[in-house]
């Protein structure tokens, strides 16, 4: 043991709180002694127990994480909440995630924002964004969108990256504020240099649509390509898409394939839908109708509607999958349920036939409606005649069918995200 190390522990057993947190900091970053995380929570617990507060808001995150000591969720609530008192911004804002997510404490989200609210006030980069996001949900305070964004904009000029994303979230989307793309690439930017991959996501995309900056397929391809290589199954996806088509690099469908599969290994449904695509039409590879089913199916199955209705196709057709009408009418129903066109046109005719469904022209009529609402004529040909065989009072019990119909789908495409 060096003189001066042996001079600090003598402090510290003689009860000097400066050498305590000193040595306390020493074994917790291994700094000219063994790392130990034990010895740093021993001595921080010394300082903590002689008032300290930045010892009880760091044995408080010891004990909240179990480093050095068994986690304790009552302990860390304990020492936190003393520092909080003190003004501690580090465990005001810990103290309020704990709050937040009743950890150690009964959740109490009102205690929560303002707890979060005291940290962020001292410049608490972190309590800055969690009080934003409660701001932006009507978390323990009533949602106000502006002051959201004033918030993440104060933990994004810290370079808390996540903030940053949200930022820009809001400016591209216009929430409490005016729509600014140009500003919005600028903060995804900022957090996409510090290689935050739905940043990067985000960033590709602008460049990709040509908002905010000038379009460039090259430089929507680089940063998907940076996002993807994270793993994030969106840009994976994208990735495949400018392989296939060609934007921003050489077409290569087999390339395209490899970049669906990392997407669908995470459960991607749109991924196995193009996949699936892939295999039925042989791109770059033969015709393998049974992987089309497979992959198909397993995108139908995860609720993607597109490959519903391709594969209610393969069953009325025997592509891949054994033929079967009825088979093939469910998957066309699952399809229109969320709206997608094609299937509800395509229920609406079997319907109005009897082919692989009891014929029944109410329904018919309801489906074609709904199909009709784009204003194909051809589709509209068809109402016109399933309409003749209807009575008034069908004719208005098949309007109620597709008014259900389409308040559903509509419900559950406001609570779903891309």
């Amino acid at each position: 043991m060096s003189v001066q190390l042996s001079t600090l522990t003598d402090d510290a057993n003689a009860g000097d709180v400066d050498a305590q947190l000193q040595l306390a900091d020493l074994y917790e970053n291994g700094l000219g002694v063994p790392l130990n995380q034990g010895q740093a929570a021993y001595w921080y617990r010394k300082a903590a127990e002689q008032g300290s507060s930045k010892a009880r808001s760091n044995i408080g995150q010891m004990y909240l994480r179990g480093i050095g000591v068994p986690e304790d969720q009552d302990q860390a609530a304990h020492f936190l909440s003393q520092s909080a008192q003190q003004n501690n911004p580090t465990a005001q804002a810990n103290l309020a995630w704990r709050y937040q997510h009743g950890l150690g404490v009964e959740k109490d989200y009102k205690q929560a924002h303002a707890w979060y609210l005291k940290s962020a006030e001292q410049g608490h980069a972190g309590a800055r964004y969690n009080l934003a996001f409660m701001f932006s949900k009507g978390i323990g305070t009533p949602k106000n969108d502006q002051e959201a964004l004033k918030w993440y904009l104060r933990a994004a000029k810290q370079g808390h990256m996540k903030a940053q994303l949200n930022v820009g979230l809001m400016l591209s989307q216009g929430q409490g504020t005016e729509v600014n793309t140009e500003e919005a690439v600028h903060w995804y930017r900022e957090a996409a240099n510090q290689g935050y991959a739905k940043a990067q996501y985000n960033l590709a995309l602008m460049y990709g649509g040509g908002i905010g900056v000038q379009q460039d397929d090259e430089e929507a391809f680089k940063w998907h390509r940076l996002a993807a290589e994270q793993g994030y199954a969106r840009a994976q996806f994208n990735m495949g898409l400018f392989y296939i088509n060609g934007l921003g690099v050489p077409q290569d469908f087999k390339a395209a394939e490899k970049c669906f599969q990392l997407a669908a290994k995470q459960s991607y449904a749109k991924a196995n839908y193009q996949l699936g695509k892939i295999h039925a039409f042989g791109l770059g590879t033969t015709i393998d109708e049974l992987e089309a089913a497979k992959q198909y199916s397993r995108a139908a199955e995860a609720g993607y509607a597109k490959a519903q209705y391709r594969l209610g196709y393969l069953y009325l057709n025997g592509l891949g999958v054994p033929e079967n009408e009825a088979l093939a009418c469910t998957w066309f129903e699952k399809a229109a349920r969320q709206g997608f066109q094609k299937a509800q046109h395509m229920l609406g005719v079997r319907y109005a036939k009897g082919m692989g469904l009891e014929k029944n022209y109410i329904k018919a009529y309801a489906w074609l409606l709904l199909a009709s609402e784009k204003g194909e004529p051809s589709i509209r040909d068809i109402l016109s005649r399933v309409r003749r065989k209807l009575s008034e009072g069908q004719v208005s019990e098949a309007e109620v069918y597709a008014t259900e119909y389409r308040q559903a789908y509509s419900r559950a495409e406001k609570y779903t995200t891309a």
